[in-house]
């Protein structure tokens, strides 16, 4: 039985787009192996199996630990990053139906794609100020200000606001600089 559970070697670039979800696939796979394994060599060290199953490049990265327990927080803190509820959302959210896909493609990339958006059980007051924050941002004119806005973890929606009218604030502050800055160049030329 074990055989036919037998993880691939696990090599994979922490940074790539397809990390997270290539770890947690390989290591729920390991985990199956591990379980076969243990009903005939009840006494397996998991960390010495471990260490055969990953690439030398992955390894680099848990040479120090002790445990497979240890070893295994290491690499799953390197592959699985904190997900960014505020830009989940927004993907969600601008998401559209390609041509040639069908309905039942489209709902299956929208409930993916809703996975990473940490929804909770809200009062109608949040889930209000929440989808007004989400519009808020996908509706701005600013391409730079709304991928500020999509740049935090977690954003109410008087943050988003504070933080837009901040930015919009600073702009207009630079532009009128440039201005004052350009009509005294073209004044000091007039006087000559």
């Amino acid at each position: 039985m074990e055989r036919l559970l037998r993880p691939s070697r696990f090599d994979v670039d922490p940074d790539s787009a397809q990390a997270a979800k290539e770890w947690t696939h390989w290591l729920r796979t390991f985990t199956n192996f591990v379980e076969a394994v243990q009903l005939t060599t009840p006494t397996l060290d998991k960390l010495v199996l471990l260490t055969n199953y990953v690439a030398p490049s992955v390894y680099d990265y848990i040479p120090e630990c002790e445990t497979y327990e240890n070893a295994e927080e290491v690499l799953t803190s390197l592959y699985v990053k904190p997900n960014n509820e505020i830009f989940a959302r927004h993907l969600l959210a601008t998401h559209r139906q390609n041509s040639g896909e069908s309905l039942d493609q489209f709902l299956q990339a929208l409930k993916l794609l809703a996975k990473d958006c940490q929804f909770k059980s809200v009062t109608a007051e949040e889930a209000c100020d929440s989808y007004v924050r989400d519009a808020f941002i996908n509706g701005l004119v600013s391409g730079a200000i709304r991928q500020r806005l999509l740049e935090n973890l977690t954003l109410s929606l008087n943050t988003a606001y504070e933080q837009a009218r901040t930015l919009e604030m600073a702009r207009k502050n630079r532009d009128i600089k440039k201005y004052k800055i350009i009509k005294y160049s073209i004044d000091k030329g007039k006087k000559k």
